[in-house]
């Protein structure tokens, strides 16, 4: 969870996009479980208004000790909300290593991603048809830890995976890109040596994109962005170090726009009179990789952004994430809505209870976004308004020259399937996962 920090208190001589806060329609809320800890991670909609739900349960399954076995879940719900089947992936996986991730082809099968714990850990791809068939189930790694952070479709039904790998690679870290045809085939593999990765997003025309964080030269502790575009062949168009503060991720992921403009969303810390002050950071660069804006969201507590996402009809950006300055309890889940350009702050909400709550991902259709949260808390939950601003993030951007190799990554099948858990909408205690719906 978002840890409570100091808000810095000194004058900020910048200028301000404020939202003008609207009245919220609550469309549902649905959280699920069972009496372990069920983490959200992830959200995606289809155009029929059905969403699926991506993280990681601890409440299905044990070890051979009888102690909870960490599972990948995936949840369909429908377009009301309501749970329309549950799954959960038979291998083992290790929370608070990787991240799951989601996304939809254009058939309608859904892919997954993951991580495995055997073979020293791998990354992990699912196939699931929309019925929640698994499909097909792949591994992907060297002989070190491989973890997977985000999965993207491309529009011929392949999938990307990215994340950061330990087997490859002069520095033993690399960011890693993995491509995989519609019938599970690895195709080709890249890895960006001295990164680790974050994220992915595939346009229009195929091309495809990834983000992650390197070292800032010459300075111990502090990272920047690193983001490179591909084509879908695996080869580099160009690449770019986004720099601001003294540390920021895409920890929010990334998504592109209709007219090939690329989105990241994470977070921005800086350390100012011994106080550390953690910022959610949203960066549009244009199809050439240009820096078109960056904005930070920072009340008096803490933020960070954990999923972004454009709608499709009216270009307008949606991005959610955890804050403890707004809300109705000590940390709750928020959303922010802002025009493309980001001169704009078109609304700004919260979500959640009297505790603890933490928003995961963002999905947007013609009438509504689904954010996937997690919560500590059983109902009532409060939908509020929430006095955000935007500000400049004041960040420099720099065109690097990087290399990407291939490694000698292997492909295999699994085979551990999938079965249906006893997941229950009714809250039942600890962390619940939880989709949230908002009429647009």
């Amino acid at each position: 969870m978002l840890p409570l920090l100091f808000a810095f208190a000194g004058l900020l001589l910048v200028s301000f996009a404020t939202a003008t806060t609207q009245a919220q329609t609550l469309l549902s809320e649905t959280t699920w479980g069972g009496n372990g800890s069920d983490v959200s991670e992830g959200v995606a909609t289809a155009a029929d208004g059905t969403s699926y739900v991506v993280g990681i349960t601890d409440s299905f399954a044990n070890d051979p000790f009888g102690n909870p076995s960490p599972r990948i879940f995936l949840i369909k719900f429908a377009p009301d909300g309501s749970l329309s089947w549950q799954r959960i992936w038979n291998g083992t996986t290790i929370r608070g290593l990787g991240r799951t991730g989601v996304a939809l082809s254009a058939d309608g099968s859904v892919y997954v991603t993951g991580d495995s714990a055997n073979n020293g850990n791998d990354a992990v791809l699912l196939k699931f048809d929309a019925t929640g068939t698994l499909l097909w189930e792949r591994t992907w790694g060297g002989a070190d830890s491989d973890t997977s952070l985000a999965v993207a479709a491309a529009p011929d039904g392949s999938a990307y995976i990215v994340g950061s790998a330990t087997s490859f690679g002069p520095s033993s870290l690399s960011l890693f890109v993995v491509k995989f045809d519609s019938s599970g085939n690895l195709v080709w593999q890249r890895i960006l040596d001295g990164a680790q990765g974050n994220a992915v997003s595939v346009g229009s025309d195929g091309s495809v994109h990834a983000a992650g964080t390197v070292p800032r030269p010459g300075l111990i502790g502090n990272f920047d962005i690193i983001a490179l575009k591909m084509t879908s062949d695996g080869d580099q168009v160009w690449q770019r170090t986004y720099a601001s503060g003294d540390v920021v991720d895409p920890r929010g992921g990334m998504t592109i726009a209709g007219d090939g403009s690329v989105f990241l969303a994470g977070a921005i810390q800086t350390v100012k009179a011994n106080r550390v002050d953690i910022a959610a950071l949203i960066v549009k660069l244009s199809t050439d990789g240009d820096l078109l804006f960056d904005k930070q969201f920072d009340g008096r507590g803490g933020e960070t952004a954990a999923g972004v996402a454009v709608a499709p009809d009216d270009g307008t950006v949606y991005v959610t994430g955890t804050t403890t300055s707004f809300g109705a309890g000590s940390q709750d889940a928020f959303v922010l809505h802002l025009t493309s350009s980001g001169k704009k702050l078109l609304d700004a909400f919260t979500w959640g209870g009297t505790g603890f709550e933490e928003g995961s991902g963002v999905a947007v259709i013609a009438g509504s976004v689904a954010m996937s949260a997690t919560t500590t808390n059983p109902p009532p939950y409060s939908l509020l308004p929430a006095s955000a601003k935007l500000s400049a993030a004041k960040g420099t951007l720099a065109d690097v020259a990087g290399v990407l190799t291939i490694p000698p990554g292997v492909s295999a099948d699994p085979a551990e399937g999938a079965t249906t858990p006893n997941g229950s909408t009714t809250f039942g205690g600890n962390f619940e996962a939880t989709l949230v719906r908002v009429a647009r």
